[in-house]
């Protein structure tokens, strides 16, 4: 059995490489080692504090490194009566600054808020100096206010999407996590997230099966016709029809916290695809045929995150992730070192490995 705890360093080097403090809170920069200018993102952010109570969990990280960052979300959402973060600021001399057109949300960054909320209210509590409880519910019925699509029972790819008739039924497809969804219900007993959990089920069902290796695209169009694939540079870049930058986070996103089997078969068909591949590269097209020649941590660190979970099947190959992630040393790309060390998390924390 492995027994060690995740690597310290590893945490600690990305601590020190990307949280930065700011006021009397923290931000997690999402710019690369190699940009001067500094930038926060809701979806950093979202990262960084489930990183950090995770951390707190097997006590590398403390209550106090977690109540900085969530300061810095608290003076950062879109306003005092909308709990969404607004998605971005930018540095400008030695303030953040969230511009006009910035003044919106990027849902994948508050379900990750609101979850590390309540993940921080089971740890710690909440009756101390922060109600997370509290935070999260208030959180929580914002995104359901201005992210939920009762048309497709979806969520939206953000607020601003509800109304834009271009981007109405646009889904970005990392954004379903029915595990997070029923946690959700759970907590609030608001219908709308276990319907967004069975949907997010059944869209993901027919995304795998329409896919001779199961993988999804990074968005889709989920209409009264169906679901399908959007076309490339149709919303982010040429890579948006395939399984790309976003929906490479699926089989980290489907197994953390999830014995579903229905969740877990879906994550089966694609980890059978990658366990026959010498090496996971850079993104994919459906059928499995790599766009790039090149992989990327940020590919690799959600398959192991899948494959340590279904350790019965694929033992072996679980292994071999797993001793990639835990060795290497983050690179100074943020969105790859990030998912590396919330991935290390994830299986320490959560999963176990027979040797």
């Amino acid at each position: 059995m492995i027994k060690s705890k995740p690597e310290r360093g590893i945490y600690e080097q990305w601590r020190a490489q990307y949280v930065t403090n700011y006021q009397d809170g923290a931000y997690v920069n999402g710019s690369d080692r190699k940009t001067k200018s500094k930038t926060a993102l809701s979806e950093a952010q979202g990262y960084g504090m489930l990183i950090t109570v995770l951390a707190a969990q097997n006590k590398q990280a403390d209550q106090k490194a977690f109540n900085r960052l969530l300061v810095y979300y608290q003076k950062h959402t879109i306003s005092a009566s909308n709990h969404l973060m607004a998605w971005k600021q930018v540095q400008r001399g030695q303030k953040m600054v969230t511009l006009k057109n910035n003044r919106t949300n990027a849902t994948d960054g508050d379900l990750d808020i609101a979850f590390a909320l309540l993940q921080a209210d089971r740890l710690w509590g909440s009756s101390g100096q922060y109600n997370y409880r509290q935070l999260a519910k208030a959180l929580l019925d914002d995104i359901l206010r201005y992210n939920y699509n009762s048309q497709n029972e979806l969520p939206y790819v953000g607020n601003w999407a509800k109304s834009d008739t271009k981007y109405h039924d646009l889904v970005r497809t990392s954004d379903l996590i029915p595990a997070y969804f029923e946690t959700f219900y759970a907590t609030t007993q608001d219908e709308r997230w276990h319907k967004l959990s069975e949907k997010s089920v059944q869209t993901l069902q027919k995304l795998s099966d329409s896919s001779s290796v199961g993988l999804m695209p990074d968005f889709i169009w989920a209409r009264s016709d169906g679901i399908s694939a959007v076309s490339a540079n149709t919303f982010e870049s040429k890579n948006d029809g395939d399984y790309g930058w976003n929906a490479n986070r699926i089989p980290m996103r489907l197994a953390f916290q999830s014995d579903n089997a229905q969740l877990k078969a879906i994550n089966r068909k694609m980890l059978d695809f990658f366990s026959q591949q010498e090496q996971i590269k850079a993104v994919y097209d459906l059928n499995g045929q790599a766009r790039n020649d090149y992989t990327s941590m940020a590919f690799v660190a959600p398959v192991a995150v899948a494959a340590y979970q279904q350790k019965q099947s694929f033992n072996d190959y679980a292994k071999g992730l797993v001793r990639r992630v835990k060795s290497e040393k983050i690179t100074g790309n943020y969105y790859a070192d990030t998912l590396q060390v919330l991935a290390l998390l994830m299986i320490e924390n959560n999963l176990k490995l027979e040797e």
